[in-house]
């Protein structure tokens, strides 16, 4: 048991700083509160469910032929989901960046009326270059979070697959230079192609 004067120098303290005590676990339960309501619309909006279902035009054209892709359905069962690719991984000022750039769209999909796909489709290539930008300013980052060079066994590669990684290892090449339209529908654009070995074939992906 603490001594009076102890005791009493304790509650004086308190009454003297009663206010600024107050104000200071309200600011700590508002800040805990306000993460966890920010945690909790990421891992929302960055879930498939979400991505996959909450505009038509997602679930009519890039969500359906992402189901048809590897990066949902393979031989090991793993799901990459979505926002493994399109949402910054393990960089909260950049998830928070990429949420905020991503709420514009809901101009395009409730004025533009974009939610039709029918409207939607035309701006697909431009969408889609604008993706290929981001990839390359970050030279595939979210794509490396999973695949990694350093963990290839080349030796279970195909000859011609295997002789593109070897090259693109000692550039720390971005995955998208070879890898575009393995999980959405494949756009012709400009971009120039890098060419493959002799006697290769293209990297079977679907």
């Amino acid at each position: 048991m603490a001594p009076k004067s102890q005791s009493s120098t304790i509650g004086r303290f308190i009454r003297d700083r009663a206010a600024y005590l107050i104000v200071g676990v309200l600011a700590i339960g508002i800040g805990i509160g306000l993460s966890g309501a920010y945690a909790t619309v990421v891992d929302y909006t960055n879930s498939l469910q979400f991505c996959g279902n909450t505009c038509h035009e997602m679930q009519q054209t890039v969500y359906k032929e992402y189901t048809h892709s590897k990066h949902f359905r393979n031989q090991q069962g793993v799901v990459v989901a979505c926002a493994q690719c399109h949402v910054p991984q393990n960089n909260w000022p950049g998830t928070f960046g990429h949420k905020v750039m991503a709420s514009f769209e809901l101009w395009n999909h409730f004025v533009l009326g974009e939610s039709d796909p029918a409207k939607f489709e035309p701006r697909r290539l431009e969408l889609a270059k604008k993706v290929w930008a981001s990839f390359a300013a970050t030279n595939a980052r979210e794509c490396k979070a999973c695949h990694k060079y350093a963990n290839m066994v080349l030796d279970d590669q195909r000859p011609s697959v295997r002789a593109q990684h070897v090259d693109a290892m000692k550039t720390d090449e971005n995955c998208l230079d070879c890898h575009k339209g393995i999980t959405h529908k494949k756009f012709e654009d400009d971009t120039p192609k890098k060419a493959s070995p002799a006697g290769g074939s293209d990297f079977d992906v679907q």
